[in-house]
């Protein structure tokens, strides 16, 4: 009796595929699934590249900049450059080795003043932190130069230099404890020289003379060391340390104050870096790299299996990659155009309504997302430290001018028309909204000055308290009441 197993099957099988008429057809099956593969692809690359040259000229007319090379700095005097004097660029361009250099090292061997600082305290630190005094020279010699171009590769959006967060903080908060120490020990003129510099360690930052490109990294830096620079001009408040001459020199120091500008360049900034790694990524087949960060130098140590994963990402259509790039860069856009730059002016509810819209629909999953899913910042917390740090800034020039009012009539007036012309040339509007800040005086003799904040409601003057104790920003208004508590 014969079995007719496995073997006996297998072997028909392969006595059948050897025919010529069956090779004939399995090569007529080939070529239909190639030719079909080839017209799948061919039609989605069409497709996605018409769509996305359709969105850029859209965007573009409507005054979007995509184009990374127009970010590129031009090159500037060698003389005229800060980053060119002495000891600057050492200082205050990042390393990729490290983000401490000699000067930050030295600055953060001391030991951390207390809070409550008296005239003995305040001393000690001025005499230790006086070894600082030469490096301020070369400072603010350094800052006598109009123009602060980083040298480094432009070309490339995540090649080029970025400042050292670290140097730039660590000068600040140096400079902000000594502007204290010498108001408490009654030194306002000294403090004001303290203080100017801590204002003027902002312009590395900006990149003069154009302000491109302008990372988000340098603009949070700038708005962090300005907010830096109001606080400690806030404690000379409640030490009652500033005068007439000092207050005078603040009031027009802080008028200069703009940083809505950086910021919203910083965003748009990223929205083309986006476009630049989308349109490269798409026409060199590297969406793998620009997904798990290989490009970048990131995605190291992954498992063989891991690894056979993410090329998936090499199959997609080049087509798809440009899809891509369209959801992420409208979602950058719809977000950007929450905000208005020209008239410093940050739309809360409708940057919470589009955040909250873009989010929802990158949660369902699309192949068409994933660039988007990481490439897009979170805007709703940027936007939101960026407006309570201005807010910050144009209350504390009214209170300057208002605080100049009482020492020249003895008491504070009763509107803020009253600081025009004399002590103000302009009241700064609430950045939330564009209507006038509130103010008023209180029963004490003092006055309560306050923006509608980030729910745009007022609050009549009353701020909102987190968990932890500290400033909600998110809730009640954004107040600055005097003295500082």
């Amino acid at each position: 009796m014969h079995h007719t197993g496995r073997p006996a099957f297998i072997g028909r099988f392969f006595r059948w595929l050897l025919r010529r008429q069956t090779q004939s057809r399995v090569l007529v099956v080939l070529a239909v699934l190639a030719t079909l593969v080839a017209a799948f692809y061919l039609e989605e690359n069409w497709r996605g590249e018409r769509a996305w040259e359709n969105c850029k000229r859209e965007l573009e007319a409507k005054g979007a900049v995509l184009d990374w090379d127009k970010y590129i700095p031009p090159p500037v005097p060698d003389d005229q450059n800060f980053f060119k004097a002495p000891k600057m660029a050492d200082w205050f361009v990042k390393t990729r080795s490290s983000l401490t250099n000699e000067l930050t090292q030295r600055m953060l061997n001391v030991d951390t003043v207390a809070t409550n600082l008296n005239e003995t305290a305040a001393a000690k630190y001025l005499a230790w932190s006086d070894q600082f005094e030469p490096d301020f020279d070369l400072i603010r010699e350094a800052l006598k130069r109009p123009y602060a171009r980083m040298d480094g590769d432009y070309a490339v959006p995540y090649e080029i230099p970025i400042p050292n967060f670290v140097a730039s903080r660590s000068l600040a908060q140096v400079l902000a404890q000594r502007t204290k120490c010498q108001l408490l020990l009654g030194r306002p003129e000294q403090a004001l020289h303290e203080v100017t510099l801590l204002n003027d360690s902002r312009k590395w930052l900006e990149a003069a003379p154009t302000g491109k490109p302008m990372t988000l990294v340098a603009a949070m830096i700038n708005v962090a060391i300005t907010g830096l620079y109001v606080e400690t001009l806030r404690d000379g408040f409640r030490l009652n340390g500033w005068q007439e001459p000092q207050l005078a020199a603040i009031q027009e120091q802080l008028q200069k104050i703009n940083t809505a500008p950086f910021v919203f360049e910083a965003f748009k900034e990223e929205q083309a870096h986006t476009v630049y790694l989308g349109e490269k990524a798409a026409l060199r087949k590297d969406f793998r790299k620009v997904m798990t960060g290989e490009l970048f130098g990131y995605g190291q140590g992954k498992t063989f299996m891991q690894k056979l994963e993410t090329h998936a990402y090499d199959l997609m259509p080049q087509g798809w990659v440009f899809q891509n790039v369209i959801v992420a860069t409208k979602v950058h856009q719809r977000l950007i155009d929450t905000f208005d730059p020209t008239e410093k002016q940050v739309f809360p509810k409708k940057l919470e309504e589009a955040y909250l819209d873009v989010t929802t629909k990158l949660q369902h999953h699309s192949v068409f997302h994933l660039l988007a899913d990481i490439a897009i910042p979170n805007y709703s917390k940027g936007f939101q430290i960026f407006a309570c740090s201005q807010t910050r800034f144009n209350q504390t020039q009214i209170a300057c001018a208002l605080e100049r009012y009482r020492l020249a009539h003895g008491a504070y007036p009763e509107t803020l028309d009253a600081l025009m012309p004399q002590f103000i040339d302009k009241i700064p509007q609430d950045i939330i909204g564009g209507q006038p800040l509130h103010y008023r005086r209180t029963s004490d003799g003092k006055f309560l000055l306050y923006s509608i904040g980030w729910n745009e409601k007022d609050d009549g003057g009353i701020m909102a308290k987190d968990k932890s104790g500290n400033d909600d920003r998110t809730q009640g208004d954004w107040v600055w009441q005097y003295p500082v508590k």
